[in-house]
């Protein structure tokens, strides 16, 4: 599904009607065909599939009618930017599934009540190192809000394809790498060292995506960062 933005005719347009996908690179809007892949069964894809599906059978079956309408209350309560930078509300399952889809993803349990704060939970940065002898990422402390003195404050990261060094915009590829869970007795210590689901090559440019989720499960926009890769 596109995001319009109108002003005079459409100021900007992202996603994909039919068959087409628009987009926003440093040129300018493009627009390209998009086919769709028969059935792709790449265990990220399925890994994916799977966790919404549990989500779908958790809000139909196990929630409770008040642990749903949390979600509702929630969702009415906390506004959330659209891919052309416009502010709207989504539903409560849309909601409840945001958060629970990455939670399976990192091994967690599904968290059945919403927040019991709206809103969202901010974005740290963070800088990283790639090392193409070995492979490894290592991060360094992410800034505030990420407390890594709380337990159930968790940094979740995604690494995307590496590309050539003068290519700014971010590759489609994007693969589940790590997570840097806070700890009120044992704090992680910096920097880190992440696992790295997809390869690369010193003089490329590699990026590292963060997401932040809070004690109480609110999740905060995606930052990314990039490096060119080297050989120490």
């Amino acid at each position: 599904m596109a995001c319009i933005k109108l002003g005079i005719g459409i100021a900007d347009i992202r996603g994909q009607v039919g068959g087409v996908k628009f987009s926003r690179g440093a040129g300018g809007a493009t627009a390209s065909n998009s086919p769709k892949p028969i059935n792709p069964r790449s265990s990220h894809q399925m890994a994916r599939r799977a966790a919404l599906a549990q989500v779908t059978v958790a809000w139909n079956g196990t929630l409770t009618e008040i642990q749903r309408q949390s979600w509702r209350d929630y969702a009415a309560g906390t506004s959330w930017t659209n891919k052309v930078g416009t502010s709207a509300n989504i539903s409560g399952l849309a909601a409840f599934a945001r958060l629970n889809t990455l939670l399976l993803l990192i091994g967690s349990a599904i968290q059945p009540a919403a927040p019991t704060t709206n809103g969202h939970s901010g974005s740290p940065t963070f800088t990283f190192t790639a090392n193409d002898t070995t492979n490894v990422i290592a991060v360094a402390e992410p800034s505030a809000p990420f407390d890594k003195d709380i337990d159930l404050s968790r940094m979740v990261w995604f690494q995307y394809g590496a590309t050539n060094a003068g290519r700014l915009a971010l590759s489609n590829k994007r693969r589940y790498a790590d997570k840097t869970p806070g700890d009120a007795m044992i704090a992680p210590s910096f920097p880190l060292a992440l696992a790295t689901p997809l390869v690369f090559n010193a003089g490329q440019r590699v990026s590292l995506g963060g997401v932040y989720i809070d004690e109480i499960g609110r999740i905060g926009a995606r930052y990314t960062a990039s490096v060119i890769a080297a050989t120490p």
